[in-house]
């Protein structure tokens, strides 16, 4: 991410956060980058940092920050990915070289399909779409580093 700034006002899922708690950072061993939230439960959201660091934080130790993502990398791919198909939350597994990120959506068409390939390139691996509920779906995208 480029020039960054805080921002007040909702975070939702795919927004980019900073800790802005000593305490918290400090304790979870958190890098001064900002996360990617995946999921929020109440006034607790789910982060991921980098490739494989996760960890729960309260809604009073977040800001959120805005500037230019970067969709080479892991974090701007899943921030396209939630934005794009206006996923409630994402689950993400990684297996070297694998992505596995499963975002719970309401509707899915041929365009988004064809832009997510465009934004993949070779990376793309595949697309499953299930339902689930009465009003949902989930597509669970699979992709290489």
């Amino acid at each position: 991410m480029a020039r960054q700034r805080s921002k007040p006002g909702r975070i939702d899922v795919g927004d980019f956060i900073y800790c802005r708690s000593p305490y918290h950072r400090s304790q979870l061993d958190l890098p001064k980058d900002a996360g990617l939230i995946l999921e929020v439960k109440r006034s607790n959201y789910r982060i991921l940092y980098g490739h494989d660091k996760f960890c729960w934080l309260p809604e009073e130790t977040i800001v959120r920050v805005e500037g230019a993502v970067d969709t080479a990398t892991l974090g701007g791919r899943l921030h396209w990915m939630i934005k794009r198909f206006k996923a409630l939350d994402c689950e993400l597994l990684s297996e070297a070289p694998f992505h596995h990120a499963t975002f719970r959506i309401d509707a899915l068409d041929e365009h988004m399909v064809d832009e997510l390939r465009t934004l993949l390139k070779d990376d793309f691996v595949s697309l499953n779409v299930a339902p689930e509920g009465m009003a949902f779906m989930q597509a669970e995208v699979t992709f290489r580093s």
